[in-house]
C-alpha cells in the first residue's frame, strides 16, 4: 500500500513539474480579428518578453514569479491577462488606443508608420485644431508643434492672413501642400489656395516637415519648411454619417491706445511746442478753459476716434459634412460657412467652403478618386485704418457740430471713413480645384502601386474700391451759422470707382510609382518615383474711372478720367522626385531621397539643381538586449539622424539673367509733336546666378516612459546656407556707378543657423479621470560666416558674425539730465548740440571722434521674430466634462516702438497716457520716454536707435475650452451618434512688460482680438 501511495505522489509531482515547464502560447488579434504583428508580450515585472509573429502568434517560457501577461503595441491599449493555474494557451484581442491612432502619418508623396520615421516630422490631429475659436486655420496651429512659430500679426477679419508662420527660425513662410498638391510658399498669394481658404472641420491632419530629409522631395519650394494638410475623406464601408459643428464668438480688442482727452492734449501740446521751439501757436489760457469746460463745442471738440469703433465684433461658423459608402463607392461631402463682423464699421469677411470627394473601385485594385473643393469669399474694408489714423488726430478737432452735421477740417473728417460714409473696398475671391487620381495596385508585382494625378485650379480675385464725396460743413462763430465746404460738394468733389481683377489658373500633372513590401517579416522595402509638371497663368487688370457723375450703376456709360493697366505672366516647373527606404526588423531604418528641379529664374546652364538627402533611425527599444531590461520605466527609445540639401530660387526673378527694359511714361520726349515715353533698363542681369543652397543636419532622440504615459522628443539641428541669393551690397555697387536701388542679385555670403526643438507629453487615466499635459519648446539662432570682402566697410557695419536680420541703429545710452552733460558730450546734431536739451536721447560715440554721425551706427539684432517659442497644453476630462487650455509664450522678442510714440510730421502728435505720466521732465528725471515735442524725421529723438527697442516677451492664455460630452444613453434617445457643447475663449489674458500695446501687434492697424464663444457639435 505504501508503495502505491509513493508511486501516486511521484507521478503527481512529475506531471505538475512537467506542466509547469510547458511554454505559454497564444495569438494576439485586433478588433477585426486580424493578427497584430510585432506586439510585445512579457511577464509582468520580469525581463522575459517576446514579440508576435506575422500571424499574430507567440510563445513565451513560463515564469516562476508571476502568472500575469502584459501585451502592448503602438496604437493599442496595453492589456494585462492573468492566467489560471495550468493555463498554457491564450487568445488576446487588443483595443484601439485613441491616443495613438496617428501611428501612420502623412509625409511627402506618401504615408509612413510613425515608428519608422527617420526625418523631423510632426503631426497635428484634427481635434486639436478645432479647439481654437477662429475662422482662420493658421491661428489654430499655435503651440501645436515644436519649431513651428505662429505669430498673430493682426485681428483684421478682412485680411486673408492673421498669422505669420515660420519653421525653425526661417523668416519666410513655409510651402503649403494640400492633399498632396503644392500650393504656394508665401501664405499671401492672391492666386493660389491659402490656409485661410480652408475650414478647420474638413481637416484630417496637419503635418509639419522640418528638416531636409523630410522636405527634400518638395525641392526648391521647401527651403522654408513644409506644411502638409490632409483633408477628410470616407474611410471604409459605412452607413451615411452626418456631422454638424456650429460656433459663435464675440470679439473685442486685446489692447487699444489710451489717448488723452482734449484738455490734457491741449496742455501737453503747449509743452511740446515750448520744448520744440516750434512756430505753432499754443493755446491761450482762455482757450484752455473753453476746452476744459467744453463750453464752445462747435469750436473746440473733445473727441476720441476710438469711441466710434464698435466695442464688440463677432464671428460665426457652421459646418455640415456627410460621409458613407459601400465597398465599391465611398463619398465625403461638406459645406461650411464663416461670417465675421469687425469692430470697424463695414469691415467683415464672409466665406463659403464646399468639398466633395468620391472614391470608386473600377476593378480589383483599380480606384478612381475625384476631389472637388472650393471657396467663395467676400471681404469688405473701408480702406481706412481707424486706430492708425487716430495717432495723427487732434481731439480738439470738432467732428460733428451740435446740429448733427459733419465738420470740415481742411476738407476732411475721419468719420467719413469710420462710419463708412465715403465708400468701401470690397474683395471677392473665388477658388476652386478639381483633382482626379487613378490608383492601380499592379497585380503581377506584389506591393507595387502606380498612380496618375491631375489637378486643375481656376481662381480669381476682384477688388472694387468706390469713393464718393460727403458734404462737410464749416461753422462761423460770429454768426452762429453753418455752411457747406465747397471742396466737399459735387461738382468739385469727385466720385471714383476702381477695379482690380486677377485671374489665376494652374495645371499640375503627376505620375508616380510606389513600392512597399515586407520580406520574411523583417525586411521592409519602400520606394517612390514621381515625375510632375506644373504650369501657371496669371492675368491682372487694374482700371480707374473718375468723373463728377459716376456711380456704380452708371459706371459703364460715364465719361471721365480713366486709367487702365494690366499684366500677364506664365510660368512652368518640372521635377523628378525619388525616395528609397529600407527597414530591418523594426530596428534599423535608412532612407534616401532626391529631387531634381529646373527654374527659369536662371540661365540655361545654371537652371537645373539636384537636391538629395539621407536619413536613418535606430529603434533601440526593439533590440533583444533592451527587451531583457526592466521596462517599467523606459519603454521606448529611438535615435534619428538626417542630412540633406535644399535649393532656393525664390529671391531671384524670372529671367533675371536677361537684360529687360521697361517703359517710363514720365521720362519721355516729344518727337515731331508726339510724346514718346522713355525706356530704361529693368534691373541689372546676372547670367552667373544659380541656386542658393542649404545643407541641413538633424539629430533627434525619442523616448517613451511608463508604457507611453510620458513621451519626449528632443532634436538639435544646424544648417549652412551657401550661395545665398542676395542683392549686391552697397560696397560692391556704390551709388557713384549709377545703379543705386537697382543692383543685381548675386550668389553671395554664407549663413549658419542652429537650434533645438523639445516636446514633452504626459497623459494618464485615474479611474474615470483623464488628463494630459504637453510642453513644446524651440529655439533658433543664426549668424553670417562670410559676407565677402568687407575691409572697406565701416567696422561697425560688417555683417560677418551678425544675425541675418538686423536693424541699423545708433546705440542709445539714456537721456540727458543736464545742460552740463550735453556740453560735455559728442556733437549729436552737427551744430554743437545747440538743438539738444535735457530729456533728449544721448548716443554712444563708437569711434571716439567727438561727433555722432552715420559712422557711429551699428547693427543690432532684429528680434521682430522671437528666438524662443514656448507652449503649454493642458487637458482633462471626467464623466463627460472636459477642459483644455493652451498657453503661448515668446522670449528673445523685441520691437522698435518709435512709430508708436511719435510721428515725424513735426506738427501733430496724438498723445497717449504714457506721454503725460512717463515722459521726461525736470520733476520726472527717471522717466522711460524723452521729453515731449513735435519732432520731424531728422529730430534727435527720432533717430533709429536702441532706445526704442523694447522687450516684448510675453506669456498668453491663447485658448481655453470647457465643455461637456453627452452620454450615449442620452444621445441615442435623440437619434444622435454624438453630441457635445463647449464654451471657449482666445487671447484671454497676457503677461508682458510691454504695457502700452499688444506684444504681437506688428503695426498701429487693426488690433488683435480677444474672443469668447460657444461651440455645438452633433453627429447623426
Amino acid at each position: 500500500m505504501k508503495r502505491i501511495l509513493f508511486l501516486l505522489a511521484f507521478l503527481t509531482f512529475s506531471v505538475t513539474t512537467l506542466f509547469a515547464q510547458q511554454k505559454v502560447t497564444g495569438k494576439v488579434v485586433d478588433g477585426g480579428n486580424e493578427p497584430v504583428i510585432g506586439a510585445q508580450v512579457r511577464w509582468k515585472e520580469t525581463k522575459e518578453a517576446t514579440i508576435t509573429a506575422v500571424d499574430g502568434t507567440f510563445s513565451i517560457a513560463p515564469s516562476e514569479q508571476t502568472r500575469t501577461l502584459v501585451v502592448s503595441f503602438i496604437g493599442y491599449k496595453t492589456k494585462q491577462l492573468t492566467l489560471s493555474e495550468g493555463q498554457t494557451q491564450v487568445s488576446i484581442k487588443m483595443e484601439d488606443d485613441a491616443q495613438n491612432l496617428d501611428e501612420v502619418v502623412v509625409v511627402g508623396y506618401g504615408l509612413q508608420k510613425k515608428a519608422a520615421l527617420t526625418g523631423s516630422v510632426e503631426t497635428i490631429k484634427a481635434e486639436d485644431l478645432l479647439m481654437m475659436p477662429t475662422t482662420n486655420l493658421d491661428q489654430a496651429l499655435v503651440g501645436q508643434v515644436a519649431g513651428l512659430q505662429v505669430m498673430q500679426s493682426t485681428g483684421d477679419p478682412s485680411s486673408a492672413r492673421e498669422a505669420d508662420l515660420h519653421v525653425r527660425g526661417i523668416n519666410s513662410n513655409p510651402l503649403l501642400v494640400i492633399d498632396g498638391v503644392p500650393r504656394f510658399g508665401t501664405n499671401t498669394s492672391d492666386g493660389e489656395m491659402r490656409l485661410s481658404d480652408l475650414t478647420p472641420d474638413d481637416i484630417e491632419s496637419v503635418t509639419v516637415l522640418k528638416d531636409a530629409a523630410a522636405a527634400a522631395v518638395y525641392g526648391a519650394r521647401a527651403a522654408n519648411g513644409v506644411i502638409l494638410v490632409q483633408t477628410k475623406r470616407a474611410n471604409g464601408k459605412q452607413k451615411l454619417r452626418l456631422n454638424y459643428r456650429g460656433q459663435f464668438n464675440l470679439q473685442e480688442a486685446t489692447h487699444l491706445p489710451d489717448f488723452l482727452n482734449a484738455y490734457e492734449f491741449a496742455k501737453l501740446r503747449n509743452q511740446a511746442i515750448e520744448n520744440s521751439g516750434s512756430t505753432l501757436t499754443p493755446y491761450t489760457d482762455a482757450q484752455l478753459e473753453e476746452i476744459r469746460t467744453h463750453s464752445n463745442p462747435n469750436v473746440y471738440g473733445d473727441e476720441n476716434m476710438l469711441d466710434y469703433l464698435d466695442k464688440t465684433g463677432w464671428s460665426t461658423t457652421h459646418s455640415l459634412s456627410a460621409s458613407g459608402g459601400s465597398d465599391a463607392v465611398k463619398y465625403y461631402m461638406s459645406l461650411g460657412y464663416a461670417d465675421t463682423k469687425g469692430i470697424y464699421s463695414g469691415v467683415g469677411r464672409q466665406r463659403l467652403n464646399y468639398m466633395a470627394k468620391l472614391d470608386a473601385t473600377l476593378a480589383k485594385g483599380l480606384v478612381l478618386s475625384l476631389d472637388f473643393n472650393g471657396s467663395r469669399t467676400n471681404a469688405k474694408n473701408s480702406s481706412y485704418t481707424t486706430v492708425d489714423a487716430a495717432y495723427s488726430f487732434s481731439p480738439v478737432q470738432v467732428l460733428r457740430f451740435t446740429n448733427g452735421e459733419l465738420a470740415s477740417a481742411d476738407g476732411s473728417n475721419p468719420l467719413i471713413n469710420i462710419l463708412g460714409l465715403g465708400g468701401y473696398r470690397q474683395d471677392k475671391f473665388k477658388l476652386q480645384a478639381i483633382t482626379a487620381t487613378l490608383n492601380w495596385e499592379i497585380p503581377w508585382v506584389k506591393g507595387l502601386n502606380a498612380y496618375a494625378r491631375g489637378t486643375f485650379d481656376d481662381n480669381s480675385q476682384v477688388r472694387k474700391t468706390f469713393s464718393k464725396p460727403v458734404t462737410l460743413y464749416t461753422y462761423d462763430a460770429t454768426t452762429d451759422s453753418y455752411s457747406p465746404d465747397p471742396n466737399t460738394v459735387y461738382p468739385t468733389a469727385k466720385v471714383s470707382l476702381s477695379q482690380y481683377d486677377q485671374f489665376f489658373d494652374s495645371q499640375i500633372y503627376e505620375i508616380g510609382l510606389n513600392y512597399n513590401r515586407t520580406f520574411n517579416a523583417k525586411h521592409d522595402v519602400e520606394g517612390t518615383l514621381v515625375a510632375n509638371y506644373q504650369r501657371t497663368h496669371t492675368l491682372y487688370m487694374d482700371g480707374t474711372n473718375q468723373d463728377k457723375g459716376i456711380y456704380p450703376e452708371t459706371m459703364g456709360t460715364a465719361l471721365g478720367d480713366k486709367t487702365l493697366t494690366g499684366n500677364e505672366s506664365r510660368n512652368q516647373r518640372a521635377s523628378l522626385i525619388g525616395r528609397a527606404k529600407y527597414g530591418y526588423d523594426n530596428r534599423y531604418f535608412v532612407e534616401f531621397s532626391f529631387r531634381v528641379d529646373g527654374s527659369n529664374n536662371f540661365a540655361p546652364s545654371k537652371r537645373w539643381g539636384f537636391f538629395p538627402s539621407i536619413s536613418g533611425a535606430w529603434v533601440i527599444s526593439n533590440e533583444p538586449f533592451f527587451r531583457h531590461w526592466n521596462q517599467s520605466v523606459l519603454t521606448n527609445a529611438k535615435l534619428r539622424a538626417s542630412t540633406g540639401w535644399l535649393g532656393n530660387d525664390g529671391v531671384a526673378a524670372a529671367y533675371s539673367y536677361l537684360k529687360t527694359y521697361m517703359e517710363v511714361p514720365r521720362s519721355g520726349y516729344t518727337i515731331g509733336g508726339n510724346y514718346r515715353p522713355g525706356i530704361q533698363m529693368n534691373g541689372n542681369p546676372n547670367a552667373d546666378l544659380t541656386w542658393g543652397k542649404t545643407h541641413d543636419y538633424n539629430l533627434a532622440l525619442d523616448l517613451g516612459f511608463w508604457g507611453g504615459r510620458i513621451g519626449l522628443s528632443a532634436e538639435y539641428f544646424w544648417r549652412y546656407e551657401t550661395d545665398k541669393i542676395t542683392a549686391a551690397p552697397d560696397y560692391l555697387y556704390p551709388p557713384s556707378i549709377g545703379v543705386s536701388g537697382n543692383v543685381p542679385n548675386l550668389n553671395f555670403s554664407e549663413l549658419k543657423a542652429w537650434g533645438w526643438d523639445l516636446s514633452i507629453n504626459h497623459r494618464n487615466t485615474i479611474g474615470k479621470f483623464k488628463y494630459n499635459v504637453g510642453v513644446v519648446l524651440s529655439k533658433t539662432d543664426d549668424e553670417y560666416l562670410d559676407f565677402g570682402d568687407e575691409s572697406a566697410q565701416n567696422a561697425n557695419l560688417r555683417r560677418k558674425g551678425m544675425p541675418s536680420m538686423v536693424w541699423t541703429m545708433y546705440e542709445a545710452c539714456g537721456l540727458f539730465q543736464s545742460q552740463e552733460e550735453i556740453d560735455g558730450w559728442a556733437d549729436q546734431d552737427g551744430q554743437g548740440n545747440t538743438s539738444i536739451a535735457p530729456g533728449d536721447i544721448k548716443y554712444v560715440d563708437q569711434n571716439d571722434d567727438h561727433k555722432i554721425d552715420v559712422n557711429d551706427m551699428i547693427y543690432v539684432k532684429n528680434s521682430s521674430y522671437p528666438d524662443m517659442d514656448i507652449a503649454v497644453r493642458l487637458g482633462a476630462s471626467y464623466k463627460g466634462f472636459f477642459i483644455n487650455a493652451l498657453f503661448q509664450g515668446e522670449t528673445g522678442y523685441k520691437k522698435n516702438i518709435k512709430e508708436y510714440y511719435s510721428l515725424d510730421n513735426g506738427t501733430l502728435q496724438r498723445f497717449q497716457r504714457y506721454h503725460l505720466t512717463d515722459s521726461w521732465t525736470p520733476e520726472n528725471p527717471n522717466a522711460e520716454y524723452p521729453r515731449v515735442k513735435f519732432a520731424t524725421s531728422s529730430d534727435n529723438n527720432r533717430k533709429e536707435s536702441t532706445f526704442w527697442v523694447k522687450n516684448c516677451n510675453f506669456l498668453r492664455l491663447k485658448m481655453l475650452n470647457i465643455g461637456y460630452q453627452f452620454p450615449q444613453a442620452l444621445i441615442k434617445k435623440a437619434h444622435l451618434t454624438s453630441a457635445s457643447i463647449a464654451l471657449q475663449g482666445s487671447n484671454l489674458f497676457t503677461l508682458t512688460d510691454l504695457t502700452d500695446m499688444d506684444p504681437e501687434q506688428t503695426s498701429r492697424g487693426y488690433p488683435i482680438q480677444r474672443s469668447y464663444g460657444l461651440t455645438l457639435n452633433l453627429g447623426f
